[in-house]
């Protein structure tokens, strides 16, 4: 028995064996010190209550999801369904609730090695997902709860079976057909730009292949059908509401088209959005989280974004030349798959390019390695005698930058309990529970408390810190409108904030708990 099993491990081929070891690295990167350093703002912390009341029973399902950014449209439940999900399994806390994001992060190196193989042979593949699965960009995106975290998975997902149904060589066209409605159903609740751009790439897709083969529309039907089904939900609230989330989504549309640039403005900013998250996906570096960029204002900003360029567009120009040499009817179809969802979301993006930030590049996480993959091919072709070197060389320059980054990423989270460090824009659950928790030992019995503080770090903290103290049943409010500070009440304020607190004349600190940056006082008045 032993030596069977055995003999079975020596026969499984070692580029198995170099893809397990790439995803475990891939998984220790993602989840070191996940609980601790979970991101957990003000939309984390929203999502939470959300999940929480409907786990307790508090509340019923939702129908709706969160909101799309700067309107009043409703993306789909999917993202609470899987929070719920999660915490009803693992217990009703915010880190456990991320782990839905966190198992897609991870599933999605291997999932990306499956779809690049489909045009690169195997160890260009495990090269290209070696840089993948120490992506400071994923890995970032792994590690905390948002509903475009998950989206890298459920796109590639959603491709790979679109390609396999329309493939001549699969056999199991229904059952990829299901995996692709569910796939695009889910994806279109996690982004607003995937509910446009996955249907649209889907209905293109089988619109040519119908024209050849009506067969292809029963697969479409198939596709069609799980959509819907997924997104019930949705067309429950619907009804109930007569359309009422779906006039909130083109009255959201209206109002940012009324709000655009010209078109020549547009496409710079939104080339440069395009040219920036690709740099940031495939090598770390961020220019800027917002795409705010001018060239010449810093010099290492400046030669990366020119680099990049040309990493970027001559990597499309040689997918192109590749798409048109290609003889193999299979991999050209594959291919034509990736470059019309990547030429859609190219033409959406730019139509909105003012208001994209990287993380829009989430779902096409993929495209950099393809780019990547492409410029191999290329030198391969130029260096004959250097090809052995090329894709090592490459893999291991990058996974270098990744790895560069990641390390300050960590070390600035790691560092946020320290004099001086973390960051007013980002929260992290070890932070705000030594808040919470303060504000709950000092609170008594009492069932309602006050606070005021830093505005920056309460527009971030403040939903978090009343989440988990809401938890042992105390109404934390914030000292706004109506509600007139006790004499007694809790606020959160910077080291120089706490030294002319001290000096004044009206309040008194009784106590307080401090954590990096900032400390939570309970204050009363004199």
């Amino acid at each position: 028995m032993f030596q069977r099993v055995t003999r079975k491990i020596k026969n499984i081929p070692k580029f198995w064996w170099i893809l397990l070891a790439i995803v475990i690295v891939g998984i220790f990167l993602r989840v070191w010190q996940h609980h601790d350093w979970l991101r957990f703002n003000a939309d984390q912390g929203r999502d939470a209550q959300i999940v929480s009341d409907a786990v307790r029973g508090k509340e019923s399902l939702p129908l709706l999801g969160p909101k799309a950014g700067g309107t009043e449209f409703r993306l789909g439940p999917a993202f609470y369904y899987f929070e719920i999900a999660a915490a009803k399994i693992f217990g009703d806390a915010p880190d456990k609730m991320a782990y839905p994001d966190l198992l897609a992060g991870i599933l999605c190196i291997p999932l990306l090695f499956l779809f690049l193989r489909k045009f690169f042979d195997k160890y260009a593949s495990l090269s290209l997902v070696a840089v993948f699965a120490v992506s400071a960009y994923a890995v970032r995106y792994a590690r905390f709860a948002w509903n475009p975290n998950s989206t890298p998975f459920w796109t590639i997902l959603a491709l790979l079976a679109i390609y396999e149904v329309v493939s001549k060589k699969n056999n199991r066209k229904f059952l990829w057909a299901i995996i692709a409605g569910v796939a695009i159903g889910v994806g279109a609740e996690l982004h607003t730009t995937l509910l446009v751009i996955l249907p649209l790439t889907t209905i293109i897709v089988f619109a040519w292949f119908a024209i050849k083969d009506k067969k292809a529309l029963k697969y479409f039907l198939v596709i069609l059908a799980m959509t819907l089904l997924v997104n019930a939900p949705q067309l429950v609230s619907e009804f109930q509401t007569k359309g009422g989330n779906a006039k909130d989504f083109f009255r959201g549309l209206k109002t940012k088209s009324n709000a655009e640039s010209t078109l020549a403005e547009n496409t710079i900013r939104g080339a440069s959005c395009w040219i920036q998250g690709n740099i940031d996906i495939i090598s770390g570096y961020e220019i800027s989280d917002t795409c705010s960029f001018t060239p010449g204002e810093n010099a290492a900003d400046t030669a990366v974004f020119l680099f990049g360029s040309l990493f970027v567009v001559g990597g499309m120009i040689l997918g192109v030349r590749y798409f048109f040499k290609e003889t193999d009817a299979g991999r050209k179809t594959f291919l034509g798959i990736v470059f019309l969802f990547t030429g859609i979301t190219f033409l959406v993006f730019l139509k909105m390019a003012f208001e994209l930030s990287v993380r829009f590049y989430l779902p096409l996480v993929f495209l950099p390695f393809f780019l990547l993959g492409f410029w191999i091919l290329f030198f391969r072709e130029k260096f004959n005698a250097g090809k052995n070197i090329i894709i090592p060389a490459a893999a291991a320059l990058l996974i270098f930058s990744n790895l560069f980054f990641i390390q300050k990423y960590f070390s600035a989270l790691a560092n946020y309990d320290k004099p001086g460090g973390g960051d007013v824009n980002v929260v992290i659950l070890k932070e705000a529970e030594v808040f919470s928790q303060f504000i709950i030992q000092k609170s008594g019995a009492n069932q309602d408390a006050y606070i005021d503080g830093n505005g920056q770090f309460m527009f971030k903290g403040y939903k978090p810190i009343k989440y988990l103290v809401g938890k042992s049943n105390i109404d934390l409010h914030t000292a706004s409108g109506k509600n007139n500070l006790p004499s007694q009440y809790f606020y959160i304020a910077s080291a120089s904030k706490i030294k002319k607190m001290q000096s004044a004349e009206d309040i008194k600190i009784i106590s307080h708990a401090t954590f990096g940056s900032f400390s939570v006082l309970l204050v009363q008045k004199i």
